[in-house]
């Protein structure tokens, strides 16, 4: 399979004018390109812990027991007034500080569908709405009841009854947002900084290198699918400016509705946040699957294609750029490959 494109004279990745069939030989240059701006960034360590349905009655019944009065009459309206407070307060705080999940930028959208489901997040907010508004309800009965002239003491009790039973209604709701916000911490917070997406088969030596040239650590062993979530580092090209680099998930050749939840988080990078994507190649392992995997990205996505191999100290091709994370061996030059184009692109 071929990895060149026509044989147009273009500019190379270092600066030279240069026939397109000895440079695309490691760079596919698709025609268009795309810039990806962050206008909006989600970050899930902002969502706060979210209290079980009995840890929520237990503060807000709490504080009321300590309010007085100097009637039944009084002190009853004023724990109920406590209890409405800590409620409401709560719930929505909870609510607001989710953002909107529609107006988020496709790729955190689609991320958090993949991971998550909006539909379900929106599910579990709407309950706490609804709890919000149903003890709001009793709690204006109650006070319009004992304002009427009924038992204080007696109004009170039902009252509070009535609110544990609506609150330990969402309890699954409350500790699914709980939850909720583990599972999103895997999504990174990008920048608007040029970025290059790493992609390849699994096992082929990703992480290893973007451990090697940036400030992510990745988890790296000898078996398919280590690197489950998507990892972010940073290289310093200077002048105080630096590449953002992306370690993803390894793909496998076959069909979209095939990949499981790991390999579309490496497609959604690859779709909405790379200015430019480096393919490894592992030629120790069989070449057929990858380069036909290459093939489906170079067709699929708008940006250049940089293609090199790894384990450089494994083997002794070198029809393309290769490097060792081991011994070091061209790293330096692979690096000087994505700032050059990454330049070019004007990104």
């Amino acid at each position: 399979m071929s990895l060149k494109a026509d044989c147009k004279s273009t500019k190379s990745f270092l600066g030279r004018e240069v026939c397109s069939k000895h440079l695309v030989r490691h760079i596919y240059i698709h025609p268009s390109n795309r810039n990806f701006k962050v206008n909006a960034v989600f970050e899930a360590k902002k969502l706060p812990t979210v209290l079980t349905a009995e840890e929520l009655l237990d503060k807000a019944f709490g504080r009321a027991s300590k309010v007085g009065g100097r009637t039944p009459r009084e002190r009853a309206l004023n724990k109920l007034a406590t209890v409405s407070n800590v409620l409401r307060d709560y719930f929505n705080k909870i609510i607001k500080s989710h953002p909107s999940y529609d107006n988020l930028p496709e790729f955190y959208k689609e991320m958090i569908d993949l991971v998550v489901g909006i539909r379900r997040i929106k599910k579990a907010l709407a309950a706490l709405n609804w709890a919000n508004e149903m003890t709001q309800k009793i709690i204006n009965k109650a006070v319009r009841e004992i304002k009427g002239g009924k038992n204080p003491v007696l109004v009170l009790r039902s009252a509070y009854g009535r609110i544990s039973s609506i609150v330990e209604q969402i309890d699954g709701e409350l500790r699914f947002l709980n939850e909720l916000k583990k599972t999103l911490r895997e999504i990174p917070a990008l920048t608007d900084e040029p970025t290059v997406v790493v992609a390849g088969y699994p096992n082929v030596g990703k992480s290893s290198f973007v451990a090697k040239v940036s400030t992510v650590k990745p988890e790296i062993a000898s078996y398919p699918f280590t690197t489950k979530s998507i990892h972010v580092g940073y290289v310093e090209i200077g002048r105080g400016k630096r590449i953002q680099i992306i370690d993803t998930p390894g793909l496998l050749d076959r069909p979209l509705e095939k990949r499981n939840e790991i390999e579309r988080k490496a497609i959604l990078c690859l779709k909405h946040v790379a200015n430019c994507i480096l393919f490894i190649i592992d030629p120790t392992m069989d070449l057929e699957p990858q380069m036909k995997l290459l093939e489906e990205i170079k067709e699929n996505f708008d940006v250049p294609v940089i293609v090199v191999y790894s384990k450089a100290d494994l083997h002794d091709k070198r029809d393309l750029p290769a490097f060792s994370s081991v011994t070091g061996e061209g790293i330096d030059y692979i690096l000087k490959i994505l700032k050059e184009i990454l330049l070019k692109s004007n990104v």
